[in-house]
């Protein structure tokens, strides 16, 4: 099991997740999702393949709306 955090909360996943197994887990809805993963910015192309690693601050980010 690995230690992660997400948007500051600590979570613990399988030492095989990738951010698309997280993203399912966590029932987050991907439409207009960026993730970032210690601070840089992840395509979605690679969401599938990036394995989280022990202690990585993971980031999602939503558009908001503003004036």
């Amino acid at each position: 099991m690995v230690p992660i955090n997400v948007n500051n909360k600590e979570h613990v996943v399988s030492s095989d997740t990738t951010i698309a197994t997280l993203i399912q887990t966590l029932e987050i809805t991907i439409f207009g999702v960026a993730i970032a993963i210690n601070g840089s910015v992840i395509p979605k192309t690679d969401w599938s393949t990036t394995i989280l690693q022990p202690h990585d601050n993971v980031l999602l980010i939503r558009p908001a709306q503003g004036g």
